[in-house]
């Protein structure tokens, strides 16, 4: 570069005005695209103030709201002539601090520092990475582009290259520990989750699911293992289309909207399987259930069990039951019970269950009613009711999925919803939310999902709690129920809750 610091700072200051900026942006991409100093960059509908500046330069008069060509020979020679006495080139340097790149060199150079990373990490961990090493294995897949992870990777590289380089060594010295390798000597006792991730980073989050290292190590452990979950790259090619983020922190429980096959507490069981036969003890005290069988004599009080319980308890424990009834909010659960009298049953053996999934299910939740299902006959049946929301048509979708044959709408169709919403018609639907209606659809009934587009009001269970609690009596064979009498705002009618 010839030209000197004074020449630079003149002309930095010069073409710093706001007048210029869009106009040299043009020009940048132009060189960068072609790889020379040629072509036009044409600045769109140019403002008054920017065509005053280029005017004042070119010694031109542009009008504002017409295009603008900028042939970039024609402005590199007016720079090299002008008092600055500089070239594109060396104005990008003093604009923007850095060298102004073709897109060619730019790759090259993103290639070089990607290179430089799994070059990196292999010299720093060589002691831990065996040539069998199951680390070592997945780390040259990663750099041949075709390991398991490797959109996650990029997208974190992108946006924090240190932060792909902790996730990058995080996820390697977890698969290395699992296999026996470094601190534990061979030793293949199971670790809890959080306290592998401390061991190997040590932050006890860094293996959590919505951090990089997290998901790069499902990734990885799905591949060894031969197992699928649904979303994300998780479980994918290195290319797919569709990657979206997951969440939770250490807990697999986590939920969202995304769709049907989004992390529900069925997917959250596929994860804690993945993770369990890798050596990973995963949190099973956070998820619970919250469950109620009515006996001869004894109050109305719930039993509440964590996954841990759940997975523990011998068969012998889980009720046989006729029916199993879920409901998804904890205010609908303990209205039940309190308006249960002492249970008196008629002919033995008729047993019922009440189970609260506390929103969508837990995995605690989903592994209650499936080893209950198992020790009840063929004909027990599970009913669910749910708020008429997005939420509440996933969670019914879910479980009607994992069992097609059992699963039975509790007033959960397009006849109570449109009794409900002209009784108690709950908050507006928001524009997202509309738009997800329009694309969904559930397997019972068809014409809900646009019913309830169509209304555009959700309705919450608590508002139609009086049908569930007679449903729930009548099942119940001879239990006394104390049902509660209110008045509706909307009829000012008396009713009985």
């Amino acid at each position: 570069m010839n030209a000197d610091n004074d020449s630079l700072r003149r002309a930095a200051a010069y073409f710093s005005r706001e007048g210029f900026r869009q106009a040299l942006e043009a020009v940048w991409r132009k060189y960068a695209s072609l790889g020379r100093i040629g072509g036009k960059a044409v600045l769109e509908q140019a403002t008054q103030e920017e065509c005053e500046a280029l005017g004042e330069f070119f010694g031109r008069y542009f009008r504002a709201g017409e295009s603008i060509p900028i042939p970039l020979k024609q402005f590199e020679q007016e720079l090299r002539e002008s008092a600055f006495g500089i070239g594109l080139l060396e104005l990008h340097l003093a604009l923007e601090g850095k060298p102004l790149l073709t897109r060619s060199e730019r790759q090259a150079g993103e290639g070089q520092l990607w290179q430089r990373l799994f070059e990196e990490v292999r010299e720093a961990e060589r002691n831990l990475l065996g040539a069998e090493s199951a680390g070592a294995s997945w780390l040259d897949e990663m750099e041949r582009g075709t390991g398991p992870g490797l959109r996650t990777l990029r997208e974190c590289y992108r946006a924090d290259p240190e932060a792909a380089r902790a996730a990058l060594v995080a996820t390697v010295r977890a698969l290395c520990w699992l296999q026996g390798i470094g601190e534990r000597e061979g030793q293949k006792q199971p670790i809890r989750l959080p306290v592998l991730a401390a061991r190997v980073s040590g932050d006890a989050h860094m293996l959590d699911l919505n951090r990089p290292a997290g998901r790069l190590l499902i990734a990885a452990l799905g591949r060894r293992l031969g197992m699928e979950t649904a979303g994300s790259d998780l479980m994918s090619e290195p290319d797919a289309e569709n990657d979206e983020e997951r969440s939770g922190a250490g807990d697999p429980d986590a939920s969202d909207e995304r769709g049907m096959e989004s992390v529900d507490g069925s997917e959250s069981l596929r994860l804690r399987e993945l993770y369990r036969r890798a050596g990973i003890l995963d949190d099973d005290l956070s998820s619970i259930v919250h469950w109620f069988i009515p006996q001869t004599g004894r109050p109305a009080l719930p039993t509440v069990w964590t996954l841990r319980q759940v997975e523990a308890e011998s068969a012998g424990r889980f009720p046989s039951c006729s029916r199993i009834y879920a409901v998804e909010n904890p205010a609908v659960f303990s209205t039940i019970l309190d308006a249960f009298g002492i249970a008196e049953f008629g002919a033995d053996g008729y047993t019922i269950a009440l189970i609260c999934t506390s929103g969508p299910a837990s995995a605690a939740a989903i592994r209650w009613m499936q080893r209950c299902l198992e020790v009840s006959p063929p004909t027990c049946r599970l009913y669910y009711a749910g708020d008429f929301d997005i939420k509440g048509l996933i969670m019914a979708q879910t479980l009607q999925r994992l069992w097609p044959e059992r699963f039975i709408p509790w007033r959960f169709d397009s006849v109570a919803y449109l009794e409900m919403s002209a009784r108690c018609p709950g908050p507006a639907f928001d524009n997202a939310e509309l738009e997800r209606l329009g694309s969904m659809s559930v397997s019972w009934d068809s014409d809900l999902c646009g019913l309830m587009r169509q209304t555009g009001r959700k309705v919450h269970q608590e508002a139609w709690i009086d049908g569930l609690l007679q449903d729930f009596a009548n099942a119940s064979e001879g239990s006394i129920l104390r049902l509660p009498r209110w008045t509706n705002i909307f009829t000012g009618k008396e009713e009985t809750m």
